[in-house]
């Protein structure tokens, strides 16, 4: 049966190392091997004293061995529950900042709605958005002729209603076999923790931000492989060091000064510069007034857009009053990428942004003749759309915004 594939995953190797002592050996810890007893040591004889370092800690296990969802049976020893509201009283900023993500509404979240019907409610999608199998009230068994919009579901035993309504949540990538998993030893936690490097890894965030649908042309989440070209994974920059920076503010369960952020900034205004060329910083009314728009990718180790193919960035630009209203009817320039309406969902186009990328285009504005000679405002908004969706234009929906004083004469 073919299956949907993600970018491989490095993982960590559970290490674990045993130090035998000479008397241990000796007296049997291998079964009774009629060993000759050990001489007892000269008293002349000068021994130094070496100082043994202790073995390393055993390293968590690898966070998606099995692929997703994940199956947690355990809950760890000193935890109540499973649910991020359990992590809440020590963890109480992490859970905060989690909590306004688009991870915390992965499942409920309408742009995902939306893309969920349109590619027919298969697991590959809900498998990410609700990556515990505990948060799924029916559970994929097999696929009708290997279609996996034709999931064979049944009965899951494990269900959990508060775990599904937290989408994305604390335990999907800090729980394993009963043990808290963290970047960092916590030798005094409540809890069983176990240190697991792969959380630093880009690797850990392609098990979601990377799909290739079977016989498609190209991945249909890119996100890690458009990193994985760019000079930021060449200068070995992770996506934590973007999405997950330290910030200051220990919470309650550590005595660390710094922690990483679980709000996961994805600020365009951070990634996208907005370069503006005009021959003059006046419009003269019943004549053309050309607007040359550069868009550059300058923070961004992805594509601009990124991730679903569904989404795209409305680039809208217009000549205001004062007031907000329009002079001139407002040009649109789309980013992002059109694919076909059915699987395997091959790209049709694609104009977006790479990384350390830059796309130009030209506008000639008019004013009428008939509008009052005033100080104006050249107007670039980007607004945020979903195919199918019908995306909103109001300001609400601008996800950036640069504005260009100039004079109608």
């Amino acid at each position: 049966m073919t299956t949907p594939t993600r970018w491989p995953i490095y993982r960590s190797v559970a290490i674990f190392t045993v130090l035998f002592s000479s008397a241990a050996v000796a007296g049997g810890l291998f079964g009774n091997r009629g060993a000759e007893p050990v001489p007892e040591p000269s008293p002349d004889l000068e021994v130094e004293a070496v100082a043994v370092e202790a073995p390393p800690a055993p390293e968590a296990p690898p966070l998606f061995a099995d692929g997703l969802p994940v199956v947690l049976e355990e809950t760890p020893e000193g935890l109540a529950n499973l649910s991020a509201q359990g992590c809440n009283a020590c963890h109480w900023q992490s859970h905060d900042d989690w909590a306004n993500t688009p991870h915390a509404s992965a499942w409920s979240d309408p742009e995902y709605v939306e893309a969920l019907a349109r590619v027919g409610n298969t697991t590959a999608c809900r498998s990410c958005h609700l990556p515990l199998a505990n948060q799924h009230h029916r559970i994929a068994a097999g696929f009708v002729g290997g279609d996996f919009t034709r999931p064979q579901m049944v009965e899951n035993d494990i269900w959990d209603a508060s775990l599904m309504a937290e989408g994305v949540t604390c335990a999907a990538c800090h729980v394993r076999d009963g043990v808290v998993v963290s970047t960092r030893a916590a030798p005094d936690a409540p809890h069983p923790v176990a240190v697991s490097n792969e959380l630093h890894t880009a690797e850990m965030c392609a098990t979601c931000h990377q799909l290739t649908w079977p016989g498609a042309d190209r991945p249909f989440y890119d996100t890690y492989g458009e990193w994985k070209a760019s000079a930021y994974a060449a200068a070995g920059i992770s996506c934590q060091e973007c999405h997950m920076p330290d910030e200051p503010g220990a919470s309650a369960a550590s005595r660390f000064a710094a922690r990483p952020s679980h709000a996961f900034p994805a600020d365009l205004d951070r990634g996208l510069s907005v370069l503006l060329d005009l021959d003059a910083p006046e419009a003269q009314r019943g004549n053309p007034f050309p607007v040359r728009v550069r868009l550059q990718n300058t923070g961004a180790g992805h594509h601009i857009p990124t991730g679903s193919p569904f989404k795209s960035y409305r680039v809208l630009v217009a000549i205001e009053d004062l007031n907000g209203e329009r002079l001139t009817p407002a040009t649109e320039f789309v980013l992002g990428r059109t694919i076909s309406p059915e699987p395997p969902w091959t790209t049709l186009s694609d104009n977006r942004i790479p990384a350390g990328g830059e796309i130009a285009f030209e506008h000639r504005f008019e004013v009428s003749q008939k509008k009052a000679a005033q100080q104006a405002i050249l107007v670039l908004r980007v607004v945020r759309a979903v195919a199918g969706s019908g995306g909103s234009l109001d300001d609400s929906a601008t996800i950036l915004e640069r504005r260009l004083p100039i004079a109608v004469l």
